[in-house]
C-alpha cells in the first residue's frame, strides 16, 4: 500500500500515468537536492553533486518549463536600476553596484556579502550524464566507506565527486571558480570535508532519516504538468530543515570545516541552506504557501536604487571586461570571469594592442585578454 492507502504502482487520479511511486521518487529527488545544498552551504544556485548518502539529484523538469523558471515565476522580479540591499559583513560597506550573479560580492573588499535566490534561478544548471555517471559509479564505494567507518576513503571519493562537479556544472557555484585554480581547489576540499562530517555524524544521520520520513508523508495535488504539495503536509519538512541547518552550522564550526570555506561566509550558511531548500520546493507549493516559505526563510527580495557615485572605469586583466571602481575600493570580484581584481594598483597598458587593464590579485603579469601579449606590472616582457 502506498502513501494514500493504495497500491504505489497505481496511477494517481488527475496525474495521468504518474503513479504514487513516481511522485514519491520525484519528491525524494527534490528533497535530496535541497538538503545536499543546505548542508553544503554553497550550492544554492543549482542541483548539487550528491546527497549525504552519495545519490544524485537530477533537476526536475515539468513540461516545457524548467523547474528554475517555475520558481522564477514565484519570486518578485528585480527592477532595472536596482540592486539587492545588503551590507558587507567584513568592511560594513553597502552594496551599490548591480551584479549578474547569485553570489553577491562587496564592491569595496571583494568579500561575499549576500546570496540572491532570484539570480540563482535565472539559468539552468542541471548536471549532464557524464557527471551523473561519475557520482553513480562512486555510490556503492561511498556506502561501503560509511559502513566501515573509513572517513579517509569517503573523503577521497567526495573529492572526486566535487572535482567532477566543478568541471561539469560550472554555473552551479560561485563564478570565482571559473578561472581561480586556488579557489577551485579550496572549494573542493571544503565541500568534501563538509560531506564527510555530515555522513559520519549520528545526529545528522538521524535528521536525514527524519527528513526522508517527512517527504514520505507528503500529500499531493495538482496534475502531471504542475504537481503540488499540500501545505499542511509540507511544513513539518521546514521544521526538520531548521534543525538540520542549526546542527550543520554547529558541526562545521566544531570540526573546523567552516575555516575551509574559500568565501569565508559563515554568516550566510543558513541563508544558503534555505535557498537550496526553496529552489527544490517552491514550484510545488500553492502561491500563498510559497510566499510564506520565502518569508520564513528570510529570502523575500529587497532591492534599492543603484547609487551612482564618482569613480573610475577599470578593465579586468583576466577577461577585459569593464567595471566601475568606487572611491576607496580595494578589490572587486569580476562579474565576467570571477577573478578578484586588485584595485590598489593602477591600470597597465598592453604593449601589443594598447588596451589598459588591472591585474588580478596576486598576479604580477598576465596575458592580455585581447591580443595575448604578456603584460606585467612594470611593463612588457
Amino acid at each position: 500500500m502506498g502513501l494514500f492507502g493504495r497500491d504505489k504502482s497505481a496511477p494517481v487520479p488527475g496525474m495521468g500515468k504518474q503513479s504514487i511511486s513516481d511522485l514519491t521518487n520525484m519528491a525524494k529527488q527534490m528533497q535530496e537536492q535541497a538538503m545536499a545544498q543546505a548542508a553544503a552551504f554553497q550550492q544554492a544556485s543549482a542541483p548539487p553533486p550528491a546527497s549525504a548518502d552519495g545519490t544524485t539529484a537530477p533537476a526536475a523538469e515539468v513540461g516545457s518549463m524548467t523547474w528554475a523558471r517555475r520558481v522564477m515565476a514565484i519570486l518578485a522580479p528585480t527592477e532595472p536600476g536596482f540592486v539587492k540591499r545588503c551590507n558587507c559583513a567584513v568592511c560594513g560597506a553597502p552594496k551599490k553596484l548591480p551584479t549578474t550573479n547569485a553570489y553577491v560580492y562587496c564592491d569595496y573588499c571583494a568579500s561575499l556579502c549576500d546570496f540572491d535566490l532570484r539570480r540563482a534561478c535565472e539559468g539552468d544548471t542541471a548536471p549532464g550524464p557524464e557527471y551523473a555517471a561519475i557520482v553513480n559509479g562512486a555510490h556503492a564505494s561511498m556506502q561501503a566507506a560509511v559502513a566501515a567507518g573509513d572517513r579517509d576513503a569517503y573523503r577521497a571519493l567526495q573529492k572526486q565527486v566535487f572535482e567532477a562537479f566543478v568541471a561539469n556544472v560550472p554555473n552551479a557555484m560561485s563564478h570565482r571558480a571559473r578561472n581561480d585554480a586556488a579557489y577551485r581547489e579550496a572549494y573542493v576540499n571544503y565541500m568534501a570535508e563538509g560531506a564527510t562530517v555530515r555522513a559520519f555524524d549520528p545526529a545528522a544521520q538521524a535528521l536525514e532519516a527524519e527528513m526522508k520520513q517527512r517527504v514520505m508523508s507528503l500529500r499531493y495535488g495538482g496534475n502531471m504538468m504542475a504537481p503540488t504539495v499540500e501545505a499542511d503536509s509540507f511544513w513539518p519538512m521546514a521544521e526538520t530543515l531548521e534543525k538540520q541547518l542549526a546542527l550543520f552550522a554547529t558541526l562545521y564550526r566544531s570540526t573546523g570545516v567552516v575555516e575551509l570555506d574559500p568565501d569565508h561566509a559563515e554568516h550566510l550558511t543558513t541563508k544558503m541552506g534555505w535557498s537550496g531548500f526553496c529552489q527544490g520546493w517552491l514550484a510545488m507549493l500553492p502561491e500563498d504557501a510559497a510566499a510564506q516559505l520565502l518569508q520564513r526563510a528570510g529570502l523575500t527580495n529587497d532591492y534599492v536604487a543603484i547609487e551612482v557615485e564618482t569613480g573610475q572605469p577599470r578593465h579586468c586583466g583576466g577577461c577585459g571586461g569593464e567595471f566601475h571602481a568606487l572611491p576607496d575600493a580595494k578589490a572587486v570580484v569580476c562579474d565576467g570571469c570571477g577573478r578578484t581584481v586588485d584595485l590598489g594598483s593602477a591600470e597597465i597598458p598592453c604593449g601589443g594592442c594598447g588596451a589598459t587593464m588591472t591585474l588580478p590579485r596576486g598576479a604580477d603579469h598576465i596575458a592580455c585578454p585581447f591580443c595575448q601579449t604578456d603584460v606585467e606590472q612594470v611593463g612588457i616582457r
